[in-house]
């Protein structure tokens, strides 16, 4: 396979025009997974949730540095109070041609919350005046989202958010086409229409997608006339449509990394979102002890980790947060790799001796290599660990009902801002399947994370966000591992294209053919 690729990369670098297949006028993916549904109000997984976004245009947008840029509103203003928002759009069509009003934004927004729509995301309108008491079934308050005419939204928020644009900005909050959501009834994931950049021509279950120009869309993109992508779950079988020039963009897996990059082929590369972790049950003994927390970080050489089984696709954590956010601290490192110090500190939690603990993982063949290294280390102090193996919906039901002593997870952003990996993973009020799954409770932190969302300026946000991670990082309800590096290579056939810093800003508005 390597010198099949190496050939492959040669000839891509030394003579450009190859086959007519690269002539098709379509930029050509492939995904591992099928999406499951088109319909903002109940994409959740990473594929429905980016190619909900190519269709579906919000009132802003991510950029593909993770900035919030205008999209259907030109601009907007906020009260001082940070409670009310008032937005004026700018013109925009439907896919189906018909022009897109303020109307339109009221009826998406009250769909999301509707609790007929049923949307496990309509907590991404929960700060609305009244939101969670219309979810739970009562009446709407029309004064928490009115339209005084055509081009102009208001929205009245019951506290303030200071991250309430990124929520905006989220594919949830996409919004659709009132007569053809009611023509569609339940089938509208399957036959959407939104006012974004490309609009769904056809849809081959198991097979793939075809998406066309939305000509009527400001954001068309008229140099390319369609993506087309294809369902491949095997890494390998779409390394092979790459080498055969049948795809034009590749996600480089990890274990095949040194292989690149031996070829000298340019990848692009960029620090993904998303922490991986293994979260520890701080309402279990001995996990309930901060000193055999601190224990586990410091008998695991997670740069090693990183070296050999990552292939270098990683960088170390030292909080939750992840550099890639201009408000993300990364910390003092306080658990450098130290087996000597993990014994004194389990010395002085009475455990010399050591003691047995479990890991639980989801099915993954890279998960088993980790936590097999993860293993070794702890015995070398004395920790003898069992690895647990479940598929992901028995493990998400044990972790959330606080079943399992430690468990291997990541998290990935739902939007590009430290809250997101602050409030859901550790605010007390989100124990257990709110996200909070290690049990983790600290006062101080949780009126430092209540204090940052009411605060409506950035520079004091900064500092109490970087503050409550420093608390969180010296507790050490998990043990930090990393943040992942995305790789990809490009075809020579596009250029413009970047990977951008949140998935569902994956659009791209800005790519050409060369």
């Amino acid at each position: 396979m390597k010198k099949n690729l190496l050939t492959f990369l040669l000839m891509v670098m030394l003579a450009p025009a190859c086959s007519d297949n690269t002539q098709v006028p379509v930029i050509r993916l492939a995904l591992q997974t099928e999406p499951t549904t088109l319909d903002p109000a109940l994409a959740l997984d990473y594929s429905s949730g980016m190619i909900t976004s190519m269709i579906h245009s919000n009132l802003l947008r991510f950029d593909e540095d993770g900035k919030i840029v205008p999209s259907l509103a030109k601009d907007w203003s906020i009260t001082e109070d940070g409670l009310l928002y008032t937005f004026r759009l700018s013109r925009n069509r439907f896919s189906n041609g018909r022009l897109l009003n303020s109307r339109d934004i009221i009826f998406s927004f009250r769909r999301l919350l509707d609790p007929e729509t049923a949307s496990p995301r309509w907590w991404v309108l929960g700060a609305l005046r009244g939101a969670e008491e219309y979810h739970r079934g009562g009446s709407f308050d029309k004064n928490s989202l009115y339209a005084p005419d055509d081009s102009t939204v208001v929205i009245r928020l019951e506290y303030p958010a200071a991250h309430f644009l990124s929520l905006l900005s989220m594919p949830s909050a996409g919004i659709v086409c009132e007569e053809e959501v009611i023509s569609a009834g339940g089938d509208y994931g399957r036959r959407p229409c939104g006012s974004g950049p490309w609009k769904l021509s056809e849809w081959n279950e198991g097979e793939g997608l075809l998406l066309v120009q939305n000509t009527s869309s400001s954001d068309c993109n008229p140099e390319i006339e369609g993506i087309s992508i294809r369902i491949i779950p095997e890494s390998m079988t779409r390394i092979a449509e790459f080498e055969t020039g049948n795809l034009d963009i590749l996600e480089v897996p990890r274990a095949e990394l040194d292989i690149w990059r031996s070829a000298g082929v340019t990848l692009l590369e960029k620090e993904e979102l998303s922490v991986v972790y293994i979260g520890l049950n701080n309402d279990k003994y001995p996990f309930s002890d901060i000193r055999v927390r601190k224990a586990l970080n410091m008998a695991i050489d997670v740069d090693m980790i990183i070296a050999k089984v990552l292939f270098g696709a990683g960088q170390r954590s030292c909080g939750p947060v992840p550099p890639g956010l201009s408000q993300g601290a990364k910390g003092e490192d306080l658990y450098r790799y130290d087996p000597e110090k993990a014994r004194e500190l389990l010395a002085d939690a009475g455990l010399a001796d050591g003691f047995t603990m479990e890991i639980w993982q989801r099915e993954n063949p890279e998960s088993g290599r980790i936590l097999e290294s993860v293993q070794g280390y702890l015995s070398k102090v004395g920790i003898s660990v069992r690895i647990i193996t479940r598929e992901w919906g028995a493990l998400k039901e044990a972790v959330d009902k606080g079943t399992p002593d430690a468990f291997y997870l990541d998290w990935f952003a739902d939007y590009p801002d430290p809250e997101n990996f602050l409030t859901p993973l550790f605010h007390s009020s989100n124990r257990g399947g709110g996200g909070n799954r290690s049990g983790y409770s600290s006062p101080g932190v949780d009126s430092l994370l209540e204090a940052a969302a009411l605060s409506g300026d950035d520079r004091l946000r900064k500092e109490i966000y970087s503050e409550a991670e420093r608390m969180i990082y010296e507790d050490a309800p998990w043990i930090f591992l990393w943040f992942p590096v995305r790789y990809e290579v490009v075809s020579y056939r596009l250029d413009g294209y970047r990977i951008p810093l949140i998935f569902n800003s994956r659009q791209f508005i800005d790519t050409r053919f060369r």
